[in-house]
């Protein structure tokens, strides 16, 4: 989703996005410029300038000191143009997890200009209780193969198979 945002619609707070290719049944490699660190400071003025506050828990400091960035045009335009993706995920994708803007998610470009990257997330734990809870209605929502890549990420890497033989018994993991 954000990829396609960089892509769809540039900005200079947004990475450029070459190319978005398939990878595998739910997966994509994305082309796009190489980022480096962003300076802390910067980092958190622009993310408490596009004023959009998640569920990934990072609010800005009191007080700090936007210098303007807050009313910036392309500021302006990240802005809504985030929250119109914001609800489109809410309303399409299950245990959609809402806007992840945290200085952690800003780069800078090789001149040092600011990138915003991965505003959103998916809310895993709320995946990992419905797997618990063996509510299968909810995970069958979840894209064919998605279930199984999320199974994959590094965390689950040791102790992962409780959840895995619990979404196979509920005949979620492999065709359906």
């Amino acid at each position: 989703m954000h990829a396609e945002l960089c892509r769809d619609a540039p900005n200079r707070f947004l990475q450029r996005v070459d190319a978005i290719l398939p990878l595998g049944a739910v997966g994509h490699v994305v082309v796009m410029e190489r980022l480096f660190p962003a300076a802390e400071d910067a980092a958190i003025r622009l993310c408490a300038a596009l004023g959009l506050r998640g569920d990934s828990g990072w609010r800005p400091p009191d007080g700090l000191a936007l210098g303007g960035l807050d009313r910036d045009p392309d500021i302006a335009a990240l802005r809504e143009r985030l929250a119109a993706a914001a609800a489109d995920g809410a309303a399409r994708l299950p245990f959609w997890g809402g806007y992840d803007i945290r200085p952690a998610n800003v780069m800078a470009d090789a001149a040092g200009a600011l990138k915003l990257v991965d505003p959103f997330f998916v809310a895993g734990p709320k995946i990992i209780a419905a797997i618990v809870a063996r509510d299968r209605a909810a995970l069958a929502r979840l894209p064919e193969g998605a279930l199984a890549a999320f199974l994959t990420i590094p965390p689950f890497e040791n102790g992962a198979e409780a959840l895995r033989e619990a979404a196979a018994e509920m005949g979620l993991l492999g065709a359906r």
